[in-house]
């Protein structure tokens, strides 16, 4: 399971070196797509072929079909780690997650988000009503 909150950068090349811990958890092949928020969605290729799935049940004539599929299919990519642990993020990703500088990486599970730094913590922050209401959600 993708877990853990790590800092980081975008470099000059869009790239971003993904902590040892969660590259050893997403495996050799992975998709990075965007996110439904403003981050870029890292999805190992298990996580992703169950996503699809999922998708491909939908009926193929209606909106929310149409809708998805061009959202997450249009705008995905097969991933690579290099020889340093990075990941090149797509133009079209980084623009739709507004990566700058400074990045939050996190494991969220089944897949693993990039955030631009400053849109997490604001998110964070407008998230935390929403938190203590979902936590009455939780059998546990």
């Amino acid at each position: 399971m993708l877990t853990g909150g790590f800092e980081g950068v975008v470099d000059a090349k869009s790239r971003v070196v993904l902590p040892s811990k969660l590259r050893g958890e997403l495996g050799e092949k992975f998709h990075l797509m965007m996110g439904f928020d403003s981050y870029v969605a890292i999805y190992p290729e298990e996580n992703y072929e169950a996503m699809l799935s999922e998708l491909m049940k939908m009926k193929k004539s209606s909106d929310e079909y149409l809708v998805l599929s061009r959202f997450l299919l249009g705008n995905a990519f097969d991933g690579e780690l290099d020889s340093a642990g990075r990941v090149l993020v797509p133009g079209v990703l980084k623009k739709h997650a507004a990566l700058d500088k400074e990045v939050h990486i996190m494991g969220v599970g089944d897949h693993i988000e990039i955030w631009d730094s400053d849109t997490y913590q604001k998110t964070q922050l407008l998230d935390a009503e929403k938190v203590e209401e979902a936590r009455k959600l939780m059998n546990y």
